[in-house]
């Protein structure tokens, strides 16, 4: 799938620190998209792609970037490797 850069914010290595149910967590997102109506997070991995770990992370930054930036997220997995990105 292609992802448009154009008309939007571009972050690379976000950088974040919050904290719920007193837990800390702290995050750097490879690189994000802003776009008027929705943000997309992009992850990079060397190779594998599907692990659920990698699943479970994305959803923290998701549910962190939609509170604060209060737009739809959609995340994704980027293989470097096999050049693949995967929709979560």
């Amino acid at each position: 799938s292609k992802i448009d850069i154009n008309n939007c914010n571009i972050y690379r290595e976000y950088e974040f620190v919050y904290e719920e149910d007193n837990i800390t967590y702290h995050g750097i997102i490879d690189l994000m998209l802003e776009y008027s109506d929705n943000i997309k997070i992009i992850d990079y991995k060397l190779k594998n792609i599907s692990d659920n770990e990698y699943v479970k992370q994305l959803n923290g930054y998701k549910n962190y970037i939609e509170k604060l930036f209060k737009k739809k997220v959609d995340i994704y997995l980027y293989s470097i490797i096999l050049s693949k990105l995967e929709k979560i």
